[in-house]
């Protein structure tokens, strides 16, 4: 069993041994964790994919046990965990917030098997139908299936709107359990940003892709995964680095994307532009609660595409994205606080009798 765990899961068993990491001083978090992990992929985790075609009528790339092992993989490397660590590797979170880490990606997409509008907001739901030996209390159950839900979709904000800043609205720092302290915040952006990078080829359904069987609105989303050939998380360098790896036949068609009422023709390489943004934007979001202990500043990616005959090279090029100039303003205090405006609050002010 233990040749098969991943980085992060093999660190998490040894540190488990000592009950005092843990809430109440308890016994066996490694064993629930594992409990938990078998349950979700033997009963949710293999229905997820034609629960998703079935509410979208398309096929979305793999939200199996693989993909959730790539998110504790990469959730490892942003820890800065060595690939082969031993029990004695220190890490800035705590044994207990590991647990809570794991099983929060072990949840975070576990909701799509209810179809994917929304799915993030069925982290709770699945944990607590575990029953009681995998999920003993609702307490600990909601703080952690907060910080999966915090992943992905939007919260509602006293205006009305809705917010992507899931993490920031409805998270707290740091919130105390069982003698222990979870950084919920923290966490969460962890496992926000692991899910956001670890895209792979594997996800795409390439056997589907190659024959024309994709459904037309689900198209250009195995495109892109499949043209993955690496994705790595540079700490040193504070950056990500992603490669694209292309036939030329690949990048002179359009792909579908959309829905099945409202379907897009896109390129390729606008596909990729397009998300290598959004990764962009989700590093600057998430760095806004881990900065303090990885700090990731930059997107390099590399594109190469190939004559799909001699696989020669026709083209390569580099991109980055970072934060680059002066600031521009985001934030207005005359709008957040309109009566302090200078015209409002100097009526506020006369207003009042002098004392």
């Amino acid at each position: 069993m233990t040749d098969q765990l991943l980085p992060l899961e093999r660190w998490f068993n040894v540190q488990s041994s000592n009950k005092e990491y843990f809430p109440h001083g308890s016994e066996y978090y490694f064993d629930r964790y594992k409990s938990i992990k078998n349950y979700l992929a033997k009963e949710v985790y293999p229905l997820i994919g034609a629960a998703t075609s079935a509410a979208e009528q398309g096929i979305y790339t793999d939200h199996g046990p693989d993909h959730f092992d790539a998110v504790i993989r990469y959730a490892g490397k942003l820890l800065d965990l060595p690939t082969n660590p031993d029990g004695g590797c220190d890490l800035f979170i705590s044994p207990y917030e590991v647990f809570v880490l794991l099983v929060s990606i072990l949840l975070h997409d576990a909701g799509n098997i209810y179809g994917r509008a929304g799915h993030e907001k069925r982290a709770i739901t699945i944990f607590r139908d575990m029953g009681s030996a995998l999920c003993p209390d609702a307490i600990e159950a909601k703080v952690i299936a907060d910080i999966a839900t915090a992943h992905g979709g939007k919260t509602k904000i006293a205006d009305g709107n809705y917010s992507k800043d899931n993490i920031g609205i409805t998270l707290g720092e740091k919130t105390p359990y069982g003698g222990c302290q979870i950084r919920q915040q923290l966490i969460a952006a962890i496992v926000r940003f692991a899910d956001e990078i670890c895209e792979e080829k594997n996800r795409a359904a390439r056997f589907l892709l190659e024959r024309d069987l994709v459904p037309k609105h689900s198209e250009v989303f195995h495109a892109y995964a499949n043209g993955i050939s690496s994705v790595d998380v540079d700490l040193k360098g504070k950056c990500v680095n992603i490669r694209f790896e292309l036939m030329k036949e690949h990048m002179v068609k359009t792909y579908g994307k959309g829905s099945i009422d409202c379907i897009q023709n896109v390129f390729l390489i606008d596909e990729i532009f397009s998300r290598l943004e959004k990764m962009n934007r989700e590093m600057l979001y998430c760095q806004r609660f881990m900065s303090e202990h990885i700090g990731l500043n930059c997107i390099r990616a590399k594109v190469i595409i190939y004559d799909g005959a001699n696989m020669d090279i026709v083209l390569e090029n580099a991109f980055e994205l970072r934060e680059v100039g002066y600031p521009e303003p985001k934030n207005s205090l005359a709008t957040e606080h309109p009566t302090w405006i200078g015209s409002n609050l100097s009526h506020t002010l006369e207003s009042r009798p002098t004392s």
